[in-house]
């Protein structure tokens, strides 16, 4: 009897949902059932999602340090101008000669004032002048507007061949050959010692193939003795570039003495870090040349009028120092001596004046001895021992019974 209460309730229940869904107004199309069932709107479609904003530009600011003008700045200083080349170091030669300009731009770096030029020209030699003449780069180079003011020659990597004189061909390094290649060598020499500037021929570093290693002792020789003769300095690094039995070596100590590769993988040409080892032994001539152009801080010498015054107050320093009577200022008899005054001021030394030994070496005289003990001569002087004395650890005597 219960039960169909419960159910008969029930049935009450839907019979009322039906009859109001009925009444309800008419809904639009669509929706899931239990939305048409108890008469619910459909949930209308999100909106599509707005397009991003584009991207912010931020305006970038350059900080000023409020410095008005470039020319108000030194040269060299941060924001000036460049410091501009005063010595032109030209550097002329073939692929090696190339890597001494590598060398000596690094080993100069902190010297703007100091220019490295390039004239170098690959597979050029003083063999095939007809390939390029650097005996008529050279004549045309020394009298040029811009003169350098010192040239760096290092030729020969090209030229281990027969030599062409006219119609004649000399094999190479036979008399005929080194005779015409001694020439070309002074040649190109001549022209800048004429006038007047320094000349620097590197020489050839040792080379791996047993051939061209020999070739280039040799042509070293040649180098040495008549670039000489024309003028210019030979500057020779094959030791410095070799082992210990005077072999190529491709590995060596570097300008601060680390053990690194020094020679390229073809066994002729070099690395950066051998680059600048041979521009190292360029360094020192390089800026002698420069400081005798361009002295710094060069302290001139007193000229006569002052020299002679600083002569006359020394005197006068000396004599009041030693406490000579000066002029009618003489003490009275019996009068006690006061000692002198002090100078105000110590004698006046001339700070640019030449050393007076040479060389700067002082003088030094063995000084015999005054009423020195006979005992201090014999031991400090002889090296005899001193007298042994009884019970002392050197008295070897043997004792009395």
């Amino acid at each position: 009897m219960r039960w169909g209460r419960v159910w008969g309730l029930v049935l009450a229940v839907t019979l009322a949902l039906f009859v109001g869904a009925s009444v309800a107004p008419a809904q639009t199309p669509g929706g899931n059932f239990f939305e048409q069932l108890f008469g619910l709107q459909p949930k209308p479609a999100p909106p599509p999602p707005a397009p991003a904003p584009p991207p912010r530009r931020v305006k970038r600011v350059e900080h000023k340090d409020y410095v008005p003008s470039v020319t108000t700045r030194a040269p060299g200083a941060p924001g000036g101008a460049p410091v501009q080349a005063t010595f032109h170091v030209e550097v002329i030669g073939d692929s090696l000669a190339s890597l001494v300009v590598d060398g000596l731009t690094e080993a100069f770096a902190d010297k703007p004032e100091i220019g490295i030029v390039n004239r170098t020209r690959e597979a050029s030699g003083l063999v095939r002048d007809d390939y390029y003449d650097w005996k008529k780069f050279a004549a045309e180079n020394a009298v040029a507007a811009e003169k350098p003011d010192i040239v760096v020659v290092m030729l020969g990597v090209n030229d281990g061949q027969a030599l062409h004189d006219g119609a004649e061909a000399y094999d190479t390094l036979s008399d005929k050959w080194t005779e015409i290649y001694a020439a070309r060598v002074e040649a190109v020499v001549a022209p800048y010692v004429a006038a007047h500037i320094p000349v620097v021929w590197v020489g050839l570093p040792p080379m791996r193939a047993d051939r061209s290693n020999i070739q280039a002792a040799k042509f070293n020789e040649i180098y040495r003795q008549h670039a000489e003769k024309a003028g210019a300095k030979f500057i020779d690094v094959f030791d410095a570039f070799a082992d210990q039995n005077g072999q190529y070596d491709a590995f060596g100590p570097n300008v601060d003495g680390q053990n690194v590769k020094l020679r390229a993988s073809d066994g002729i040409h070099f690395t950066k870090a051998g680059s600048r080892k041979l521009a190292h032994f360029l360094e020192a001539e390089i800026k002698r040349v420069f400081e005798k152009r361009n002295p710094e801080s060069e302290v001139a010498a007193l000229p006569p009028d002052i020299e002679q015054a600083a002569d006359d107050i020394n005197a006068q320093i000396r004599r009041e120092m030693s406490g000579e009577p000066q002029g009618p200022e003489v003490a009275a008899p019996g009068a006690p001596v006061l000692p002198p005054p002090r100078p105000a001021v110590g004698p006046i030394l001339q700070l640019t004046a030449r050393p007076i030994a040479p060389g700067g070496v002082l003088a030094s005289r063995t000084l015999s001895p005054l009423n020195e003990p006979p005992e201090v001569t014999r031991v400090f002087r002889t090296g005899e021992p001193f007298d042994p004395v009884s019970g002392r650890a050197d008295d070897f005597s043997w004792p009395k019974l």
